[in-house]
C-alpha cells in the first residue's frame, strides 16, 4: 500500500489562487401536530483560519425569532434561539460566502516533526481531549493492535497518510448504512458508512498511533474542477485533523488532503461536539426532517 494519500485532479491543479464559494444550508422540521416551544443550536457558520476567510454569513429562521451567537469551547461559532410559541414547522437557512486556499502538502513541510516531540506534547496534557477515546471513536483491542503493527516505523505524516489510504480501501461509502449514533468500530466491522464514520475510524486509528486527532465538520464542493458560476447539490461533510507540530487535514472518505473544496465549520472530539443542528421541543412526539445544501463556486 502506498504511504501517501492519492493526489486528486484538483490537487494537481491547485495553485496559489483562492476559491470563493457560497454555501446555502437549509434544514426544515415539520411536526406531526404542533410544537409549543423549542430550543435550538445551529453550527453552520464557517470559521476563520489561515486557509479560509469568511466574507459574509447569515442565519435566517421561519418563524422569525431573535438570535444570539457565541463561540463554543471548541472554537465553533454557534447560533442559538428559542421559540416560545405554537408552531407546526421550523426552517433554518444558513448562507455564507468564504474564500479557501490550498492546504500545505506533506511533501512541502519544512519541518518534519518527530514522534518524540508529539509524545512530549501529549504527555504535557495540552492535547489530552484529542488523545482520549470517545464512544464514537473507541476501537477494540484487535483493531488497535493492527493499527500499531501497520504504522510502526513510519514517521507521523506517513502514518497518517497510510491510515487514510487503508480506511479508504477497506470501507464502502453507503448512505443510510449507519446513523448519527453509530460508533466507528461498528462501521468498520460492517465496512460501510458515510463521511462521519470514516472520520471516526480515522480519529480512532490516529489516536491509537499516538497522534492527537480531532473531528472536522464542514462542507465539500463535490466537483473537483469547475468554472465559476456552477451550483452543485451538496451535503455536510466531515474529515479529521491530526497534530504533528500543527494541525493537518486528512479526508479518509476521499483519501485526499483537504484543500480548496473543503469548507471548515467547526471542530470537536467527535460528531457529538459539532452537530449542525440540535435542539429539543415540547409537543408532538414525531417530526420529519428535510435538509438541502447547495454550493456555488463564485470565483
Amino acid at each position: 500500500m502506498t504511504l501517501s494519500m492519492a493526489m486528486s485532479v484538483s490537487e494537481q491543479l491547485e495553485s496559489a489562487a483562492r476559491w470563493r464559494l457560497q454555501i446555502s444550508h437549509e434544514t426544515s422540521l415539520r411536526y406531526d401536530g404542533h410544537a409549543r416551544a423549542s430550543y435550538n443550536e445551529v453550527r453552520m457558520t464557517p470559521l476563520e483560519s489561515a486557509a479560509q476567510t469568511t466574507l459574509a454569513t447569515r442565519v435566517e429562521l421561519s418563524p422569525s425569532v431573535p438570535l444570539w451567537q457565541y463561540t463554543d469551547y471548541w472554537g465553533t461559532r454557534v447560533t442559538a434561539f428559542d421559540l416560545q410559541r405554537m408552531h407546526e414547522s421550523l426552517t433554518i437557512r444558513a448562507v455564507s460566502v468564504v474564500e479557501t486556499s490550498p492546504s500545505p502538502r506533506r511533501a512541502d513541510l519544512a519541518e518534519q516533526v518527530d514522534w518524540a516531540r508529539i509524545v512530549r506534547m501529549t504527555e504535557s496534557g495540552a492535547l489530552a481531549e484529542f488523545t482520549t477515546p470517545t464512544d464514537r471513536t473507541r476501537l477494540d483491542h484487535p483493531l488497535r493492535d493492527e493499527v500499531l503493527r501497520r504504522v510502526g516505523g513510519l514517521d507521523p505524516h506517513e502514518a497518517a497518510a497510510y491510515i487514510s489510504t487503508w480506511i479508504h480501501g477497506e470501507m464502502a461509502y453507503v448512505p443510510g448504512a449507519t446513523g448519527v449514533h453509530t460508533h466507528g468500530q461498528e462501521a468498520w466491522e460492517s465496512r460501510s458508512g458515510v463521511c462521519q464514520d470514516f472520520s471516526h475510524i480515522a480519529i480512532g486509528m490516529l489516536r491509537t498511533a499516538g497522534l492527537p486527532a480531532r473531528y472536522v465538520s464542514g462542507y465539500l464542493f463535490p466537483v473537483e474542477t469547475t468554472e465559476p458560476g456552477v451550483t452543485c447539490e451538496g451535503q455536510s461533510h466531515a474529515w479529521a485533523e491530526y497534530w504533528a507540530g500543527g494541525w493537518y487535514g486528512l479526508d479518509a472518505t476521499n483519501d485526499v488532503t483537504p484543500g480548496l473544496r473543503h469548507i471548515v465549520v467547526g471542530y470537536g472530539r467527535e460528531y457529538g461536539d459539532v452537530v449542525p443542528h440540535k435542539g429539543v421541543y415540547l409537543g408532538a412526539p414525531r417530526s420529519s426532517l428535510a435538509v438541502s445544501v447547495k454550493l456555488t463556486r463564485l470565483a
